[in-house]
């Protein structure tokens, strides 16, 4: 069975350059959630084109709430609201799956001259998966390992796929847009960058990419760098047993689906304990 999962960004669709223009409630969000539509309808054409018999979408970007459900084909069923990972679910993830496509992302936080690079939120300065740094692009590969599932192509700007093809030897990258700076690129028509997209996705599913899946194993250590600031503040004092003194969270599990659920769940209670210091 031809079965795909995209997971899904903003900051790499065709189009987007600012922060202005990805995160909702600011003045140029519909403009975003345009291009983000338009880039996912032209891979869902694409990969329905090329013979997919079910598609698989999680939202992961900002709260989840990106998709317009009413413009989905009936192969198709949405992962709304962002629900947290646990060590049992990974977003939908499970060994059915022919494949992965991460659908507007981008290159990891310090990245040069690299459009809106970050890595998750802006908290996180670097991660390490069993000492490889990575991005959003490897980590999201690295739970799609966990289940036997090859990550098949990236959409993006340059520098998210010159990452995408240096992590995993084979992935098919669809450049949208050049970085020239963090807010600053070169943007091409959406009819030019959509006809891209569909393209390199109807051979995709025709044809799936022979993309080994890229495991790290059953004994992992993530280790999660952070930047200055209240988010490292509430970490440290609510996980200090964890932390290093260079202001790293030290995680261990069996699995990138493991340790990343627990990362998530330590998030959510630093979030929570921010919130409290603010009433």
């Amino acid at each position: 069975m031809k079965k795909f999962m995209i997971r899904c960004d903003i900051e790499g669709v065709s189009g987007v350059v600012s922060y202005e223009q990805a995160e909702p409630g600011k003045p140029e969000y519909a403009f975003g959630q345009k291009m983000f539509m338009a880039d996912l309808q032209a891979l869902l054409n694409g990969l329905n084109a090329g013979g997919a018999e079910e598609i698989v979408i999680y939202d992961e970007h900002y709260y989840g709430r990106n998709i317009d459900i009413e413009t989905l084909p009936q192969n198709t069923t949405a992962i709304c609201g962002k629900p947290p990972y646990r060590p049992d679910w990974a977003g939908g993830l499970d060994a059915t799956l022919t494949g992965v496509i991460l659908l507007g992302f981008h290159s990891k936080f310090g990245t040069p001259d690299a459009m809106l690079h970050h890595t998750y939120e802006l908290d996180i300065k670097n991660l390490l998966l069993n000492g490889v740094s990575v991005g959003e692009i490897g980590m999201e590969a690295a739970i799609a390992g966990d289940y036997n599932v090859p990550v098949l192509m990236v959409t993006g700007d340059s520098a998210g796929i010159f990452e995408a093809e240096n992590l995993l030897p084979g992935v098919i990258g669809v450049k949208v847009k050049d970085s020239i700076n963090e807010h600053g690129g070169i943007c091409y028509p959406l009819s030019v960058t959509t006809e891209k997209i569909k393209s390199v996705a109807i051979n995709i599913a025709q044809t799936p990419p022979q993309v080994a899946p890229y495991k790290v194993g059953n004994d992992v250590t993530l280790e999660v760098e952070l930047n200055e600031g209240s988010y490292l503040t509430s970490i440290s004092d609510l996980f200090a047993e964890e932390m290093s003194k260079d202001n790293t969270l030290i995680i261990k599990g069996v699995s990138a689906t493991d340790v990343w659920s627990k990362y998530w769940k330590k998030k959510v209670s630093a979030q929570h304990n921010i919130q409290k210091r603010v009433k």
